[in-house]
């Protein structure tokens, strides 16, 4: 079944033959422009590279030289432009920021998750605080059962627990960096020293409200960031279809232009 527009079996081998024959004499000529035509045609006609053009007309042989040659200029012309040198540098700055950028990104999702569960620590510890027989112990339990990010630390220390109470706390000090977290865990050691629990946390009213105003605050920045990258993202379109189709061209035809001009004075200076 043959669809519209696509070549036959017989013309694409055939295509595919010639140009196969074109490379080989690039290859031939590799690195030698100045090559005339009839340079071409004398070595086709002789088979020296192969023999596809032994038995050719003079008119199909200067026909293939002639397009050999425009190949070679084509091949020879081209250079490594200094806007690809830009580009292959800009690349290479992202691929080799683009893992500190991702860390960055994730210590920051990192933070967040650790406002929040600390958060949902303190709304845990502010409803258990009101029962009474309740112990840090219980306190600690609790807090496993919710806990994500700080999980681990956490169930080594009720696991320690029996052991001392007092020292599987230090030890959970020791195993935990954020400061809010390390507060509560104060806490719970001065609970351990029989001082009641809602003593202990008797300022977690005022830290839960405090975090909830900065997590308020950050929210409203993240979402007017949120706002500015999506105008960007939305103009983005129009603007590469301004660049592109108007600016881009205008540039090139101006450069070609005088390029075209600088040739021609450059011949008439010659002549």
């Amino acid at each position: 079944m043959m669809f519209t527009g696509q070549m036959a079996s017989k013309d694409t081998n055939k295509a595919m033959k010639l140009t196969e024959s074109d490379n080989q004499y690039l290859e031939y000529y590799k690195g030698q422009p100045e090559t005339k035509v009839e340079e071409i045609q004398k070595v086709m006609r002789q088979g020296k590279v192969n023999k596809d053009y032994i038995e050719s007309s003079d008119e199909e042989l200067e026909t293939a030289a002639q397009r050999v040659l425009e190949k070679l200029k084509l091949v020879s012309s081209e250079t490594l432009q200094w806007f690809e040198v830009l580009l292959a540098l800009v690349f290479a700055v992202i691929a080799y920021m683009a893992p500190i950028w991702m860390l960055i990104f994730q210590a920051k999702m990192r933070q967040l998750e650790m406002e929040d569960e600390v958060m949902q620590f303190n709304t845990i510890i502010l409803m258990l605080m009101k029962i009474e027989r309740v112990n840090v112990e219980i306190i600690l339990e609790w807090l496993e059962r919710y806990a994500n990010i700080f999980r681990e630390p956490i169930s080594k220390c009720v696991n320690n627990y029996e052991s001392g109470a007092w020292e599987s706390l230090e030890q959970l000090k020791e195993d935990v960096t954020y400061q809010p977290f390390i507060r509560i865990v104060e806490s719970l050691q001065a609970a351990v020293e029989k001082i009641p629990i809602e003593d202990a946390f008797d300022e977690l009213d005022t830290e839960r409200d405090y975090y909830q105003e900065k997590r308020k605050e950050s929210n409203e920045r993240l979402i007017s960031r949120k706002g500015r990258i999506g105008k960007v993202i939305g103009f983005a379109p129009m603007i590469v279809l301004f660049v592109g189709y108007l600016i881009v061209p205008l540039v090139f035809i101006g450069i070609t232009s005088m390029t075209s001009s600088l040739n021609s004075v450059r011949t008439t200076t010659g002549t």
